[in-house]
């Protein structure tokens, strides 16, 4: 018997067997859902970060408010669950957790690709009333988990095989990247666009782009490269075709040449890329975005500048789903977008608005002012691997990190004061001047039957924000 056709049979019965009946059916208040998408650049924290979410959300019911602070839900949980979302490839939830549970505890392995979960409470509504309507009432989190990578491809589909041709031909050439990607810009200035299509040789060079921008992250921890599913192991996605590069003067080719087979690669990723938009924001409304300032900022100024290309570039690809032309290519909107800084845990309590206000000017104040409703800036560890010690330095009683360094033998923990974080971005001129002591922690160590939320800075404000 369906849903509906039950309530038609109950006119009359009690305000309870209604109410009932009532939470069976989906779309109507007492069903809530949320589809929260979250991605990040690489070593952002995606993994550790839904892990964490997701353990959360089980036990934060039953758990000190200190705990986790936010919770609307509290006192009134009936059961929490965990399924798989249709047509999503699962997140390895569990195999995650046991790594961070285990002794001694390691941070889990990071995922690649798309995977997903969701999370079902029931729980009581508040108000006596209430309950009477409707005994039981679920709300329902999808967390949707996928490379920040492929988010980088967005903005191509604003953009002609010509435009990107001379956007990414000018980004090669600048800085580091010149001598990285020497050897193919001499031989794509050696290949005639116009000479009948020559497949080997379009191998050959399109190999040297992919080995530039591997290069780009591997050697230079450079974040902005395109396309980003090139840098799966394959250079592309299995069965999805030849790889593609840009020309150094790309322009309408005649049928059958380099240039034109060159463009057909660019428009059939362009069809995988809105394809994969279409599939996850489609029916998106929340986005969590995760940046990893505190690693690029020791890395060195290239490194960061070039973070902040990448960032900004996101929060391009999020005002672009605003674009009447993309919500008709139904790519939805996004309507709650939380840009987090991750490792908040690596720094003192003191740093942690600094490292809100560099994410703030990586960003960029029109886009902060102009989604100001829709945006939330955040410092965050989803799991804090420190905790915060005085110490009396120089006559002063100054903040210090205690925690284990990752990969340390015997798990002796050390004292670390971490230095000072820069509010803004810091000036050419400063930037290889600035001094840091951040450290990789190892995870605290918790034990397998650990039965709340795990450890963290701020990872409920991130749940007020998105629900709110």
């Amino acid at each position: 018997m369906t849903p509906l056709r039950r309530m038609g049979e109950l006119a009359g019965a009690s305000l309870e067997a209604i109410g009932a009946a009532l939470a069976e059916v989906p779309g109507v208040p007492g069903r809530q859902s949320h589809r929260i998408a979250v991605t990040g650049l690489q070593r952002s924290g995606k993994t550790v970060f839904v892990t964490a979410f997701v353990h959360a959300l089980l036990h934060a019911a039953d758990a000190p408010v200190s705990d986790f602070p936010f919770f609307p839900w509290r006192g009134q949980v009936r059961d929490v669950a965990v399924e798989d979302i249709p047509g999503v490839p699962p997140f390895p939830y569990r195999a995650r957790l046991d790594a961070l549970l285990a002794d001694p505890p390691a941070w889990p392995a990071p995922t690649t690709g798309l995977t997903g979960l969701r999370v079902r409470l029931r729980y009581a509504p508040a108000g006596r009333l209430a309950r009477r309507l409707r005994p039981v009432a679920s709300v329902a989190f999808d967390l949707v988990d996928y490379p920040g990578e492929w988010l980088l491809d967005l903005p191509m589909l604003g953009q002609s095989y010509a435009e990107w041709s001379a956007a990414t031909m000018a980004l090669a050439g600048a800085g580091s990247r010149a001598d990285l990607s020497r050897d193919w810009r001499e031989a794509a200035h050696g290949l005639d666009p116009d000479a009948p299509e020559d497949p080997a040789a379009l191998a050959r060079i399109g190999g040297l782009y992919l080995d530039y921008i591997r290069r780009c992250r591997a050697e230079r921890h450079l974040h902005f490269v395109q396309p980003g599913r090139f840098l799966a192991a394959d250079g592309v996605d299995p069965g999805r075709g030849a790889p593609f590069f840009p020309l150094v003067s790309a322009r309408t080719a005649r049928a059958g040449s380099n240039g034109a087979a060159l463009e057909a690669r660019y428009r059939a990723y362009r069809r995988l890329v809105r394809g994969f938009y279409a599939q996850v924001f489609g029916r998106l409304r929340r986005q969590v975005v995760l940046v990893d300032l505190l690693t690029a900022l020791q890395d060195g100024p290239e490194s960061f500048a070039d973070l902040a290309l990448a960032t900004r570039r996101l929060t391009e690809a999020f005002e672009a789903l605003k674009n009447p032309i993309l919500r008709a290519l139904s790519l939805g909107g996004v309507d709650r977008l939380a840009l987090a800084a991750t490792k908040a845990d690596h720094v003192t309590a003191d740093q942690l608005n600094n490292l809100v206000g560099l994410l703030r000017d990586m960003i960029g104040e029109p886009f902060v002012q102009a989604n100001a409703r829709q945006s939330g800036l955040f410092a965050i560890a989803s799991v804090r691997a420190t905790t915060q010690i005085l110490r009396k330095y120089q006559g002063q009683a100054l903040p210090f990190l205690l925690g284990v360094p990752d990969g340390r033998a015997g798990g002796e923990a050390v004292e670390v004061r971490p230095g000072v974080i820069p509010g803004g971005i810091p000036a050419a001129a400063d930037g290889g001047g600035l001094e840091f002591n951040i450290r990789r922690f190892a995870p605290p160590r918790l034990g397998a039957g650990y039965g709340r939320p795990l450890p963290h800075i701020n990872l409920d404000k991130v749940l007020q924000f998105l629900i709110a």
